[in-house]
This record gives C-alpha cells, sequence and structure tokens, in this order.
C-alpha cells in the first residue's frame, strides 16, 4: 500500500460513517464513448471509493473489472494483473503531494493507458484532522505537467466540471469522431431525460 497511512486511515473513517466518494459516477457520460472505442479487455478503477462506477459503466461487451482503494477494506487488495485501462477518477487531489511520485509510479506500472480526472477546487468534505478533504490542490497546468512526466503526453478529457482536470493517454483517431459524437449526443440525451424523469417525482 502506498501513500500515508495516517490520511488513509481518516478516509476509512469517512467511508464508514456515510456515503462518500461517489462522485466519479457523475462523470460517465464522458467517459463511455471513450472506453467503448478503445475497447480495453480489462479496467482497474484505481480509489474505487465505494465502488459504483464499474457498476454502471455498462460497456455492452465482457470486459474484466478491477477495483482498488486502501481505505476500503473490501477492495484494499491491490491487483496483481496489469489492466488494458487505469480509471482514476477524482483521487489524486486526496492525495498528500510528497506520495505523489510513489502513487503515479504504481498506477503507471499497473496499466496500459489511463483516464485520469483531478478536481482542482476545495471539497466540501473534512476530514476527522479538520483538513479539507482535497490536501493537494494545484492548478490544471500543473496537473498535466506532472502526470506527462509520469504517464507520457496527455490528451484533454471533458469532464462534468470546470473545475476538475481531466487527461487521457492516447489520441483519438480522426475516423472516430463522428462516432464519438453520435455516443456523446446519446449519453447526454439519456442524461438529461433521467434528471427530467426525478424532477418530475419530486414535484409531485
Amino acid at each position: 500500500m502506498v501513500g500515508d497511512p495516517e490520511l488513509i486511515a481518516q478516509y476509512a473513517q469517512m467511508h464508514a460513517r456515510r456515503v462518500y466518494g461517489a462522485t466519479s459516477v457523475k462523470n460517465l457520460r464522458f467517459l463511455r464513448p471513450e472506453i467503448k472505442l478503445r475497447r480495453p479487455r480489462s479496467i482497474l478503477d484505481y480509489g474505487c471509493g465505494q465502488s459504483r462506477l464499474l457498476d454502471e459503466l455498462d460497456l455492452g461487451y465482457p470486459v474484466e473489472l478491477y477495483r482498488y482503494d486502501p481505505a476500503i477494506p473490501d477492495y484494499a487488495a491491490k491487483p496483481e494483473a496489469t489492466v488494458d485501462l487505469l480509471l482514476n477518477i477524482d483521487v489524486l487531489e486526496h492525495i498528500e503531494e510528497s506520495d505523489l511520485d510513489t502513487v503515479l509510479a504504481e498506477m503507471r506500472a499497473a496499466c496500459r493507458d489511463a483516464i485520469i480526472i483531478v478536481d482542482t477546487k476545495p471539497a466540501s468534505a473534512v476530514l476527522p484532522d479538520g483538513r479539507n478533504a482535497h490536501v493537494t490542490l494545484r492548478p490544471h497546468d500543473w496537473w498535466r505537467d506532472r502526470l506527462s512526466a509520469v504517464f507520457g503526453p496527455l490528451y484533454p478529457m471533458q469532464t462534468v466540471r470546470r473545475s476538475r482536470a481531466g487527461f487521457k493517454t492516447w489520441r483519438r483517431a480522426p475516423a472516430e469522431t463522428l462516432r464519438y459524437h453520435a455516443m456523446r449526443t446519446a449519453e447526454d440525451a439519456a442524461h438529461y431525460a433521467k434528471r427530467l424523469i426525478r424532477m418530475r417525482r419530486g414535484g409531485t
């Protein structure tokens, strides 16, 4: 296990008390088209939190799914497999800056490709020791430079909020552009249809 054990223990306390760390699902409509086009056969959700993301990914073809989060007992054992794709969504801002190089090296060794999204704004949650839950707050460019030093060239990844810095390790082929936009349109339509249904139910 890499990272500060005391900090990991504080996140474990937060997870044990309430639903926490599930924001990755909000990025699903941006993630799924990119993943479907890349068509990985194995995926690791590194820093999976309470782990809804892989359950809802639904790529439409068989894929091996792995989860890792040292603050969640069920997922605290890091898988040994090297996967086609590593997902790291809203995780790195929870790692102290002094531990980032070690964590990033472990992530790089675990995968062939990666999608990484980092929040650059303070969290609404506070750690048991009183610190903001986002212990490393840096701007987009800082994260791009830090990550590219480990992963090589990075390409922009659209995210649900502008405060998040999103990157992937591959460039989408020009021939895939039309298909990508068609999938994104379908994802947005489904997303807003669900929101409308929830609003109507809330008003009745």
